[in-house]
């Protein structure tokens, strides 16, 4: 497929566009450890990747209520701090990524399990914001990833039909969550699903790599 003929790319953020899930597991960690240590032994952040908050502290048994509320704030006020501290990156070839396809006309949309603060956090540490015609984040659905609802959103609040858009995501609640809503999809950075998933690329650059040369084949 020549996704170069999409209208619309709708980026995941963390793990797709900021090499973030070290730091969301450290911090994760840190408040488990402070509030229910004994979650820890069958605490396993990959099966998280790309949940919101709450919704990852409820799989791993932490109940509804206070508790949950206190450990969710913390968590995201942590996160906001570390990122804010310098310890959050781009992607190996995020902004080439994004600068290419703006340069081409492409319109750029970021569609997040964060919550929008913490989103907004990243994007301007990252100096990343600048790129996107709108974000949707965990706060603007009632359902987070895997369930369809936040791509459902940005495609009906800007007017973008599903055929004329792609998901670029890393995790498997992110592909279910394209796939729910009608979107082709496209895996980056998760070598265990990429011998599973198609079209998967290692990183963006080689994803980048791939776009240039349906560009320059379109053009022969």
């Amino acid at each position: 497929m020549n996704f170069l003929q999409k209208r619309a790319f709708l980026f995941d953020l963390d793990g797709t566009l900021v090499d973030s899930s070290g730091l969301h597991e450290k911090v994760f960690r840190e408040v488990l450890n402070r509030y229910a240590p004994q979650l820890l032994d069958n605490f396993d952040y990959e099966r998280l990747e790309g949940k919101p908050t709450a919704e990852s502290f409820r799989e791993v048994g932490v109940a509804e209520g206070e508790v949950l509320d206190t450990l969710v704030n913390e968590k995201q006020g942590r996160y906001r701090n570390a990122v804010l501290a310098g310890e959050l990156r781009l992607m190996p070839g995020a902004r080439e990524m994004l600068e290419f396809l703006q340069t081409r006309g492409r319109l750029l949309f970021l569609v997040s399990g964060g919550s929008r603060r913490s989103v907004h956090t990243a994007l301007y540490a990252t100096g990343a914001h600048a790129f996107f015609e709108g974000i949707i984040a965990a706060d603007d659905v009632a359902c987070g990833k895997p369930a369809p609802d936040s791509f459902l959103l940005c495609l009906a609040r800007y007017g973008i039909r599903a055929a004329d858009a792609v998901g670029v995501e890393d995790s498997i609640s992110g592909l279910e969550s394209c796939r729910a809503a009608g979107l082709d999809a496209v895996l980056v950075d998760n070598p265990g699903l990429q011998r599973t998933f198609r079209p998967a690329f290692a990183s963006l650059v080689e994803f980048r790599l791939a776009l240039a040369g349906d560009e320059r084949l379109a053009c022969a």
